[in-house]
């Protein structure tokens, strides 16, 4: 199921980027159905990372690029899904844009029942970080 979320920020870019920088290995702080975190490894250009939510444990190939604003997350070797999620900031006319997308495809019936709760999770994961960003 791909879903999306977006709000308008009023924040800096660099105070959001660092708040989302900070949720690639810390996510349990804006997300609260994560429940353990574990950084397995890090690269150049991300991190390797496994989380425990929603009775899975979810790893993940976390690729950063500032340069166009995205931070994109990979499903590894996932039992229930196969897919990925991307954060990122739109810039337009000096107004900030955080987009969460989730592109998460089930594989087993217990996946498809699990994936009804995906939107609700995604759009409070927006609007917890925007209310961080806009405190700061």
């Amino acid at each position: 199921m791909q879903i999306s979320h977006s709000e308008q920020i009023n924040a800096t870019f660099e105070i959001l980027w660092i708040l989302l920088l900070d949720k690639v290995q810390h996510p349990d702080n804006t997300i609260k159905e994560i429940t353990h975190v574990e950084v397995l490894q890090k690269y150049d250009d991300g991190i390797l990372r496994q989380m425990h939510t929603l009775g899975m444990t979810i790893r993940e190939r976390i690729t950063i690029d500032e340069q166009n604003k995205i931070i994109r997350f990979d499903l590894i070797e996932n039992p229930m899904f196969t897919g990925y999620f991307i954060n990122k900031i739109e810039d337009s006319d000096e107004k900030l844009t955080l987009i969460y997308e989730q592109n998460w495809i089930p594989i087993t019936p217990q996946a498809r029942e699990l994936e009804t709760k995906f939107p609700q999770i995604l759009i409070k994961g927006v609007q917890e970080m925007k209310e961080l960003a806009e405190k700061q």
